[in-house]
C-alpha cells in the first residue's frame, strides 16, 4: 500500500474549521431562543404558560455548549503532534490505518486520528488534487481507541460491539 502523504496541520485546520462551525450555528440559535424568550409575545398569558421559561432554558443550554466547544478548539490550537515510525507505539495525535479482519468485512480500510477532543468528526482531507480520504476523528476514551492505544503496526485485535465480535490489524501509523 502507498503510504500518503498526510499535513496533520491541513488535518487539524479542517477539524477547527468544523468545530468553528459548529461554534457559528449554535450561536445563531441561542440569538434566536434569546430573542424568542424576550419578546413581547412570549410573555406568560398565565402561570402555565411556560414558552419565555422554555426559551431561556435553552439559549442557557446552547451557550454552555458554545462554552464548550471553543475550549474544544483552544485546546486542539495549542496540541502538538508527534512523528510515528513503523517501530511507534500508537498514542495520542496519531493517525492510523486499520484493516477490519471480520469475515464478510471484505478487507475494509478505516482512517482514525486520536484527538484528545472532537470526537466523531469525519473529515474528507485532500492533499494536492488526489483523491480525498476520509478520516475521523476519535478521543482516548473511545473503546476503540483504548484497544489502538500503546499498539504497533501489524498488531491485530478484536472489538466487542454489542453482541458482534470484529477483528482488526493496524495497517499505518502517521
Amino acid at each position: 500500500m502507498k503510504k500518503p502523504l498526510l499535513n496533520k496541520q491541513g488535518l487539524l485546520a479542517l477539524l477547527c474549521d468544523h468545530l468553528q462551525q459548529d461554534i457559528d450555528a449554535t450561536m445563531a440559535a441561542v440569538n434566536e431562543a434569546h430573542a424568542l424568550a424576550s419578546h413581547e409575545q412570549s410573555k406568560p398569558e398565565n402561570q402555565y404558560d411556560t414558552l419565555a421559561l422554555e426559551a431561556a432554558y435553552l439559549a442557557h443550554g446552547q451557550s454552555e455548549r458554545i462554552a464548550a466547544l471553543q475550549r474544544q478548539l483552544m485546546l486542539l490550537n495549542h496540541f502538538e503532534f508527534s512523528d510515528y515510525d513503523k517501530e511507534s507505539r500508537i498514542s495520542v495525535g496519531a493517525v492510523v490505518c486499520l484493516e477490519e479482519l471480520t469475515q464478510g468485512a471484505d478487507g475494509e480500510l478505516q482512517w482514525l486520528w486520536i484527538v484528545p477532543v472532537a470526537g466523531g468528526i469525519s473529515l474528507m482531507y485532500e492533499e494536492s488534487n488526489k483523491v480525498g480520504l476520509s478520516i475521523s476523528s476519535i478521543t482516548p476514551e473511545a473503546p476503540l481507541a483504548k484497544k489502538l492505544m500503546g499498539n504497533h503496526v501489524g498488531e491485530e485485535f478484536e472489538l466487542q460491539l454489542g453482541h458482534k465480535t470484529k477483528q482488526f490489524e493496524i495497517i499505518e501509523l502517521l
